[in-house]
């Protein structure tokens, strides 16, 4: 399989970001813990998209402030995800990990226990 050039890639990011926003707006009242996981190569996606938690509305600012910058994203689980912000969601952010070959993490807000601008 060839590798996705960065428009393929881009599209493909519009094509999870619609899909969650359709699933968050038309099943999420309905089933309040609704979880949706993908796995592709180079693409790590794993969202709560039930309504069951609020992500910090403090964490969320700090994060919109920082969209198109390079950043260190501390989670729960202990492992760093790094790479350019480029969405925050209301429950979610996307990172764009240039040093991987554009792989694409997918993290919940409410999983965030600090967040690092870095420079490259």
């Amino acid at each position: 399989m060839a590798p996705l050039t960065k428009q393929d890639r881009l599209d493909l990011l519009r094509r999870i970001l619609q899909t969650t926003q359709d699933l968050t707006t038309t099943d999420s009242t309905a089933n309040p813990n609704l979880d949706l996981a993908i796995n592709l190569p180079g693409i790590d996606l794993d969202l709560n998209l039930g309504t069951g938690t609020t992500p910090s509305t403090s964490m969320r600012s700090t994060l919109l402030g920082m969209l198109d910058k390079q950043v260190v994203v501390q989670t729960t689980s202990g492992d760093p995800e790094q790479g350019a912000l480029v969405h925050v969601g209301n429950d979610y952010i996307t990172l764009i990990d240039a040093t991987t070959g554009g792989t694409l993490s997918f993290v919940r807000i409410a999983k965030i226990e600090g967040v690092q601008e870095i420079e490259i």
